[in-house]
């Protein structure tokens, strides 16, 4: 007796059809809907999100917290899916999606600092402290709440004095080098540093916002 195979899930089958292996993204976001993708975005990070998400933030002098925008760019790619057919070009509509996704973290960070919830994090737990709040509060001295809201400070700045303290503070290069790769002199951008340390300071030492009952 002739064995009769079973019927291909109909997913399964638009999977196939609509996502062949001519292109990577294909087989990552067509099929199954927002859940599915990012469970596929999930698993082993196909797609190189968190490089990405490294290198723009490390472009932007922006310290955040990267596996929160990770996150928020795996719910943007998913919810995003099913309109991209593949222009613009993927990698340029990758970084568009990671770049909104930090600008969302950042507006939620400023709202954060205007509030009372000093120990409210991203996911709601107030343990949940991110690496690059201690990165931030241990040369600084504070600890890593108060350091929550410093980064938003300091995110805040404009790019040139982000870029030479996170450059001269937090990477540690060399004063005259940084100098020369900005065409400017040491003592200008030691000055630079000093001025953005002391408002980061004044921020630190500032209590927070008390929210009325």
């Amino acid at each position: 007796m002739r064995s009769v195979a079973a019927p291909r899930d109909t997913t399964e089958q638009a999977e196939n059809s609509d996502c062949g292996a001519a292109l990577d993204w294909r087989r990552y976001l067509c099929g199954g809907g927002p859940a599915k993708v990012i469970l596929r975005l999930a698993q082993g990070d196909p797609l190189g999100l968190r490089s990405v998400v490294g290198v723009r933030l490390a472009r932007r002098s922006l310290l955040l917290d990267a596996d929160w925008v990770h996150l928020r760019t795996m719910t943007r790619i998913a919810l995003a899916s099913r309109s991209y057919e593949g222009s613009p070009p993927f990698a340029h509509w990758l970084e568009t999606q990671v770049d909104a996704a930090i600008e969302e973290v950042l507006d939620e960070e400023r709202e954060f600092a205007g509030s009372s919830s000093s120990t409210q994090n991203p996911e709601g737990c107030s343990s949940h402290q991110p690496a690059v709040h201690r990165a931030l509060g241990d040369p600084l001295g504070i600890d890593p709440d108060t350091s929550r809201r410093v980064c938003v400070a300091l995110n805040g700045l404009p790019y040139q004095e982000r870029h030479t303290f996170s450059s001269l503070v937090l990477s540690g290069e060399d004063l005259d080098q940084v100098a020369a790769e900005l065409g400017s002199s040491a003592s200008r951008v030691a000055r630079r540093v000093r001025r953005v340390l002391d408002h980061l300071l004044a921020v630190a030492h500032k209590p927070p916002t008390k929210s009325q009952p």
